[in-house]
């Protein structure tokens, strides 16, 4: 927090975790004062004392924040930020028990489903859910041309996600093109269970295409970045074997 830009960021990326914008402003605050009482707290944050008290009793639920009465008076502490961690772990569990009890409410869909996802933390998400789903010694099929787009715009987490690729044994083929000939010796030739090949003349749009064996996804790197899938095991065998041509053709480096 050394200056105000790391300060928004900072607060950008705890209302990403949940905060709302006030908990997360009295959060940081309260990290940078020690234990206070609540005029303090008004004064750092810059609030009106109403949404400080209100941020305060939600923190303390949340088991953000506590506070202790000396002479008569309140004073607040913040507790360490490694709870937040534990907090938001708890709010995974929780959300993936609703997640298991909504999912018995949901009627059967069809055979063949259509979704849209726009947006990085949206896009992010579903990559990670694709990979929890897939079977164990899996086989992803990537139609790319794009550059490093996905790497870039996994971010920090793409170690993650190479992580449990590598756990659950699944195995990424990938076609690019001649452009992207130094990123693939590079980047991707150091990942495991990641084979490669260059297509002369494929495109080198903003879309690529991943196919797993029960469904097809699009991705459209552009502003912002947006992911269009198709579940349907007929229609992913059918990119699987257009991939599979390519494949062929395609030169090994």
């Amino acid at each position: 927090m050394s200056n105000i830009f790391d300060k928004t960021k900072i607060i950008a990326d705890l209302e990403r975790l949940g905060l709302s914008p006030k908990e997360a402003a009295v959060y940081v605050g309260l990290l940078g004062l020690g234990e206070v009482g609540s005029s303090k707290i008004i004064e750092k944050t810059g609030l009106h004392g109403q949404y400080v008290y209100q941020a305060l009793e939600s923190l303390e639920k949340r088991g953000l924040a506590q506070h202790v009465i000396r002479h008569g008076r309140r004073k607040y502490s913040a507790q360490p930020p490694r709870v937040l961690a534990r907090v938001i772990e708890q709010q995974k569990r929780l959300a993936d028990e609703v997640a298991e009890t909504l999912s018995k409410m949901v009627v059967a869909p069809t055979e063949q489903a259509f979704e849209v996802y726009q947006g990085a933390d949206s896009y992010i998400a579903h990559e990670f859910d694709m990979l929890d789903r897939a079977a164990p010694g899996a086989t992803l099929l990537v139609v790319g041309g794009t550059g490093d787009a996905f790497v870039k715009t996994l971010g920090m987490r793409i170690g993650e996600y190479d992580t449990l690729r590598r756990k659950k044994n699944i195995s990424v083929r990938y076609i690019g093109s001649e452009e992207q000939r130094e990123t693939m010796r590079k980047t991707h030739g150091l990942r495991q269970n990641f084979e490669f090949r260059l297509l002369p003349g494929l495109f080198t749009g903003l879309v690529n295409t991943n196919v797993w064996p029960d469904s097809v996804a699009f991705n459209i790197y552009g502003e912002p970045v947006s992911r269009i899938t198709i579940s349907s095991k007929v229609i992913a065998a059918s990119y699987a074997q257009f991939f599979e041509t390519l494949w062929k053709l395609g030169k090994s480096l």
